[in-house]
This record gives structure tokens, C-alpha cells and sequence, in this order.
């Protein structure tokens, strides 16, 4: 299988604003009843502000699309439908106010999706790793963005101070940036997180490989980037890939060398799970 054009919201989408949590949360309540309104109507229904020419609604309802809060970004003739997709019914229950340090990964995750996140995400989290490493200066990093994306003074945006700012996504601690150099994270591994990560995981298989139940790891890997965003050593990928075989989520047939894994259980079949494991 070869590396997949990646399909996710351009670099410019977030008009320079980081994805603010509490703007995220009143989108989130607002298309829990399905809502239909302006950009001005959904900024006076939400206190997102807005203004004449720019502001942060419309940036807003891209991250919460591409976040998989919200099933549609879409603005027709002025008006945006607002509905909530299945993980952001599963928020709405259970973390509404996109508190909790698993939410706030699983928001990255989506967000770092080959299809339908963010381009500048995926490509960072996904891969640049042969070329930057676990760590690089902010330099190097906007380069490699440049260089994979094009050339955009939307370039690196928000994508760094989303990871710095405690009203977004610091806590995910994904990303660091001290002075001048940026240091990758990798996802926390405590077991009772494995299931929303399972869940990333089979998104992003259900996305770029439809329809395929079979693959060699290596070939779900090169259009999925999934284990590359984690951040894991391959001792971690394959403890994780082992707990998903003893949930009867996968089958790992390592016979051939390279592990085959078949999908057994789709990822919907997986959100329930999701936190019910927290304490």
C-alpha cells in the first residue's frame, strides 16, 4: 500500500487561533438538540467571539469537525447545521466540558487523523520523525511543514502553542516547547486508556483502507501513520497490539514474519468502552 495523499483540513483552516477547550464545549452543547444558525447567531448562542471579517466561530466548527465532536463543518447559504457526531454524544455524556486528560487525547488523536483532520497535524505527528526526530528546533519543524505542505505563512500556525496553552491541549503533554526546541511526546499507557486509543486506531484503518479487514502491520502503518503519532517504542506498539488480540479486538497472526493483524470488532463497537474504565 503506498502513502496516501492526506486528505485533512488545509494549513490555513484555523484563521491562527488554537483550539480553545471552552469553545469547543459550547459547540459541543449547542448541536446536542441539532442547531441551525449564522456564524453571528451560533457567537451569540455560545459567546464565541466574531467579528466583521474573521473571528473564532468558523475555526471553531472546523476543529470540532475534524475533532469528531460535530458531524458537519458545513455553511450553506449563511447557515450551519450543527449535529453532534458519535464521539461527541459519547463527550456529552461523559466529559462535556473536554476536561479530562483522555479526552484531551483522544481530541489530538482525531485531530492527527490522515483523513479528515488537520493536514499540518498529521503531517507533524505523523511524519516527520525520520526527518526531525524526537526532537528539533521550531525551525526545522516549520521547514519540514513547508516543505510537505507548501509554502504558507499559515505555517506552523497554532500547531505548536495548541500543545503549550493549558485552555487547549497542554495536557496531553504531546508536545513541548522550551526556548527554541520542540520534544515530542508520547501517549500515556495506562490500560484503561487502551480502549479509546483502540478506537483512534481503528478510525484511522476504517478511513484509509475501507473495507479491508486484513493487512500486513507494516502496510496499515504507511497509510495510517497511527503508531508513528503515538510516540511509542516498538515494545509499546506491540504490548498494545497484544491487549487489542486479548480483547478479541484484532487477530495477530505473526507466522509470516511481519505481524498480519485482522480487525475483528469496529471501531463504534469500541466508544462505550471508552470510559469505563476511569476511575
Amino acid at each position: 500500500m503506498t502513502q496516501q495523499p492526506i486528505q485533512g483540513l488545509p494549513p490555513s483552516f484555523h484563521e491562527t487561533f488554537f483550539p480553545d477547550r471552552r469553545h469547543l464545549s459550547a459547540l459541543l452543547k449547542l448541536a446536542k438538540s441539532g442547531y441551525e444558525g449564522t456564524i453571528d447567531a451560533i457567537s451569540a448562542d455560545t459567546g464565541i467571539p466574531t467579528g466583521k471579517s474573521s473571528g473564532k466561530v468558523l475555526p471553531h466548527l472546523k476543529y470540532a469537525h475534524a475533532m469528531g465532536i460535530t458531524t458537519t463543518a458545513a455553511v450553506r447559504d449563511g447557515v450551519c447545521t450543527l449535529q453532534l457526531a458519535p464521539l461527541g454524544r459519547l463527550f456529552a455524556v461523559e466529559d462535556p466540558l473536554l476536561h479530562e486528560p483522555l479526552t484531551q487525547l483522544i481530541l489530538h488523536l482525531m485531530l492527527s487523523r490522515p483523513l479528515g483532520g488537520a493536514s499540518a497535524w498529521h503531517v507533524f505527528f505523523g511524519r516527520s520523525r525520520l526527518a526531525l526526530g524526537r526532537a528539533s528546533t521550531v525551525e526545522a519543524a516549520t521547514s519540514f511543514l513547508i516543505q510537505e505542505l507548501g509554502n504558507s505563512s499559515s505555517l506552523p500556525g497554532p500547531l505548536f502553542s495548541t500543545y503549550r496553552e493549558e485552555a487547549s491541549l497542554a495536557r496531553t503533554g504531546m508536545l513541548t516547547v522550551d526556548k527554541d526546541v520542540i520534544s515530542r511526546g508520547a501517549l500515556p499507557t495506562p490500560q484503561e486508556f487502551y480502549w479509546a486509543y483502540a478506537y483512534c486506531w481503528l478510525t484511522y484503518w476504517e478511513q484509509t483502507a475501507p473495507g479491508v479487514q486484513q493487512l500486513p502491520l507494516s502496510e496499515l502503518e504507511t497509510v495510517s501513520r497511527f503508531f508513528e503519532g503515538s510516540g511509542w517504542a516498538d515494545q509499546t506498539a506491540d504490548d498494545f497490539l497484544a491487549w487489542t488480540t486479548a480483547q478479541g479486538i484484532t487477530r495477530v497472526d505473526r507466522q509470516t514474519g511481519t505481524p498480519l493483524v485482522m480487525k475483528i470488532k469496529r471501531s463504534d463497537e469500541l466508544a462505550a468502552q471508552i470510559y469505563s474504565e476511569l476511575l
